[in-house]
């Protein structure tokens, strides 16, 4: 019952933002939508972060790269909490459970769920992890695929909290 009213959900905040327009990832351009729902089932946007940057990472509970980067994303949330926003978007599918991985990693970041794979269609995401850094105004920055070096990631999060 719970999975038809998460499908049920989704499919209504698909046709709200508009699901049947072609929304990409573009640097330069106005981030598209998000068409996921957090760990209770509820639909998240992007406006819930909205004048704060966000580093969206699409991760898989099957991905070493995903697991082995958490803990960094964990101190660099911590680190720059109010200015720029860890939202970690999970693919795996919708009976999966996460949580032991969640509570394991000892993640506090928002965690959501893209288990139709909307959002990773209008982000083009073709494997885990693959990040995007969507500035304070809405505007996609950068993106990366694969799992950035704990330097440049460090640099990356002290660029987004500049507004850079």
């Amino acid at each position: 019952m719970k999975k038809w009213i998460t499908l049920a959900t989704l499919a209504t905040l698909a046709a709200l933002s508009g699901g049947c327009k072609e929304e990409v990832a573009r640097s330069g351009l106005p981030a598209p939508e998000i068409a996921a729902v957090d760990l209770q089932g509820e639909p998240v946007k992007l406006a819930h972060w909205q004048g704060r940057s966000i580093f969206l990472n699409f991760w898989s509970t099957t991905c070493g790269a995903c697991l082995a980067e958490m803990p960094h994303l964990e101190a660099l949330s911590r680190e720059y909490r109010g200015r720029v926003e860890v939202v970690a978007i999970n693919v795996d599918p919708e009976g999966m459970s996460i949580q032991e991985t969640l509570d394991k990693q000892g993640v506090s970041f928002p965690v959501i769920r893209d288990s139709l794979g909307m959002t990773q269609e209008r982000y083009q995401v073709m494997g885990t992890p693959t990040s995007f850094v969507i500035g304070a105004d809405g505007v996609l920055r950068q993106s990366f695929v694969g799992a950035p070096p704990r330097e440049r990631l460090a640099e990356v999060f002290a660029e987004a909290a500049r507004g850079s």
